[in-house]
């Protein structure tokens, strides 16, 4: 994301919107392990870290996070 749009609530929003709208009652996201601002971002939203990925990008493990929405 552009710097200029961080911290305005937008991925929280669309979070809130994604909840509010799943077919289903627990979403995932990934992000890389190196993406140390969208790990924070998960957290602060409620997910939790579920698991990781290896070799998706070399030396860049994926991080699946997890968050139950009903």
């Amino acid at each position: 994301m552009n710097p200029n749009f961080r911290r305005l609530g937008i991925a929280g929003a669309l979070i809130r919107y994604i909840e509010e709208h799943s077919p289903t009652p627990k979403l995932f996201t990934s992000t890389n392990e190196s993406n140390t601002i969208m790990q924070q971002v998960c957290l602060s939203l409620g997910f939790v870290r579920s698991g990781i990925i290896e070799n998706l990008d070399d030396g860049d493990p994926e991080w699946v996070y997890f968050k139950q929405v009903r």
